[in-house]
């Protein structure tokens, strides 16, 4: 499924968001709009902004602050990715060149503080409220995950529950939370309502609906990088733009091997470890790893896992909509094309 079929709903709120990231650059600084140049060029498919913008439409509350809150919860993910980056030392990202790559490990750490400022100069200064708490939040929870990642870096121990736990901190409450501020994005002014009403508190869907939307993006979003550890092993590095076993190398033990070593023989289970524990590999060696792991069923069991948090997310997304809902054609298109976003998670190939 092309991702494009999802964002057709918002196209045009994405091109908005692309603006304002491309604004967050035009500075007296001219190392900061180099490297932020090179940021806006790699950027991938907008996946957080684009559930955020959908679940807005889905309640016919598709306005400006939408799509400043949709650019804001990108600048927190691309500050997260060169910050990641740095701590990881990768030299390229989708095949492209990293900000320490390109220039230095120092530049990544100030270009990913700046893009955090700067996501919190927006919502103070346009009353983002909502977005200001929910993201107050989340940072913290990635914080947290990348720390996991750090301890568990290399420790083949590792239990399904731990990788869990770092995947939702990680991964998973950025999603969450692009669709949390995604349904709680207050109502615009009606032309209909008295003007005093119209300036009253704006209304926001209960907080089991938000809670809800949230849960439904926070497992999304466990299942997505599921994928994304199973593209490390079984992946075309022409088509990922990653190097052949760029995660394992870097010491990430993620749900395919820590599957496959739960499973596997005495005998087995020593030729996995001495295989995984390796830094580079032949492509016989990696050849032989894939097999191994293959043998004692991690990659049918990280699937499994991730249709099955798939399909808890679109259970959630549907308790989440409701049996009621705006009936306007672009929210039923909205509608749609979260639906179809389950099933892109977990049938991409990059």
């Amino acid at each position: 499924m092309s991702f494009a079929a999802v964002q057709r709903p918002v196209r045009r709120e994405l091109v908005q968001v692309q603006g304002l990231l491309r604004d967050a650059f035009r500075t007296s600084i001219p190392i900061l709009n180099r490297v932020g140049g090179h940021v806006l060029a790699t950027r991938g498919k907008k996946f957080r902004p684009t559930l955020l913008l959908l679940t807005a439409r889905v309640r016919d509350r598709l306005d400006e602050p939408a799509v400043l809150s949709a650019a804001v919860v990108e600048m927190m993910h691309a500050a997260a990715l060169i910050h990641d980056d740095s701590v990881d030392r990768s030299a390229l990202r989708r095949g492209l060149p990293t900000v320490n790559g390109l220039w230095t490990d120092e530049m990544a750490i100030i270009m990913g503080d700046y893009l955090f400022a700067h996501a919190m100069g927006l919502m103070v200064r346009n009353r983002l409220d909502h977005a200001l708490e929910v993201l107050a939040r989340v940072v913290t929870e990635m914080s947290c995950g990348e720390a996991m990642e750090f301890q568990y870096a290399y420790d083949l121990e590792v239990t399904e529950e731990q990788y869990t736990e770092m995947v939702r901190a990680k991964t998973g409450s950025l999603i969450g939370a692009a669709t949390e501020i995604g349904a709680g994005c207050a109502a615009g002014r009606s032309a209909r309502r008295p003007a005093a009403q119209a300036t009253g508190r704006p209304r926001r869907p209960p907080q089991g609906t938000r809670v809800k939307f949230r849960e439904f993006g926070e497992r999304l979003g466990v299942a997505f990088q599921i994928v994304d550890d199973l593209l490390d092993y079984l992946g075309d590095p022409e088509v990922t733009g990653k190097p052949m076993g760029s995660d394992l190398a870097e010491g990430k033990v993620t749900l395919p091997l820590i599957a496959a070593l739960r499973e596997a023989s005495e005998v087995d289970r020593r030729r996995l470890k001495h295989l995984a524990l390796r830094r580079r590999w032949t492509v016989a060696q990696w050849s032989q790893l894939r097999t191994l792991i293959e043998k004692c069923g991690g990659f049918a069991y990280a699937r499994a896992c991730a249709e099955g948090f798939a399909g808890d997310s679109g259970r959630l997304l549907e308790e989440a909509l409701g049996p009621g809902g705006s009936r306007s054609a672009p929210a039923v298109a909205a509608r749609r094309a979260l639906r179809q976003a389950v099933d892109y998670a977990v049938r991409r190939d990059r």
